[in-house]
Order: C-alpha cells, then structure tokens, then sequence
C-alpha cells in the first residue's frame, strides 16, 4: 500500500515538473514574439498600428497568465515532491516495522523451539 502512494507521488511530481517546463517554455516563446512584434515598425497607417499594439498586449496578456499558472505549477511541483519524500519516509518506517515484526516472530519460534526441546531433553527416558 505505501509502496502505491510512493509510486503515484513519483508520478504525480514528474507530472507536476513536466508542465512547469512547458509553462515557462510557452512563457519564453510569448514573451519573443511580443518582443519582436514590439520592434516592428511597419505599420502602414493607424490602424495597422492599432492591430499590432493589440496583438502586442495581447501576446503579454497571455505572457503573464502562463507566468502565474508556471508559478502555480512551480508551487505544485514543490508540493508533489514534498509528499513524495513524506511517502518514501512512510514507506521505510512500514518496511522497518515489517522487519521488527518478523524478527520478533522469528525469535518467538525459536524460543519455543528451544523450550520445547529443553522439555525433551529433560525428561527421563
């Protein structure tokens, strides 16, 4: 069972990872394509213009949503991993309880064994 939860936290934070990265990719790529429209100096007239400073501020609108879902997705990443660690810890405590548990259960047999053979022993024949 802690072996699962391990698993689907191991998952759960390369998932996390993995669309961080692309946020702060799809980040980046806006933020050029606003820069380079920003540069442009092409427009014929007004409207031209207009178009472009509205696309343009469009671009950084976008640019800042991805930055804050990149800031959500850093912060769930965080999270994943932290659970991840909480879950292998759970793991390691479950499996050195499995090993004390079977230990004692050994020593018990043993015991047993060793007082039903001193039994034996000590009986007449």
């Amino acid at each position: 069972m802690r072996e699962v939860e391990k698993r689907q936290a191991a998952v759960k934070a390369a998932q996390a990872q993995d669309m961080h990265g692309k946020l702060l990719a799809l980040q980046d790529r806006s933020s050029d394509i606003a820069a380079s429209y920003s540069a442009r100096r092409d427009a014929g007239d007004g409207t031209a213009l207009g178009l472009q400073l509205q696309f343009t501020a469009g671009l950084e609108g976008i640019r800042g949503n991805t930055a804050d879902e990149a800031l959500r997705a850093k912060h769930s990443y965080r999270a994943a991993v932290s659970h991840l660690r909480l879950a292998g810890r759970r793991f390691e405590i479950t499996d050195e309880n499995l090993s004390i548990h079977q230990r004692e259960e050994k020593m018990r047999v043993q015991s047993r064994e060793a007082t039903s053979l001193a039994r034996k022993l000590k009986r007449p024949s």
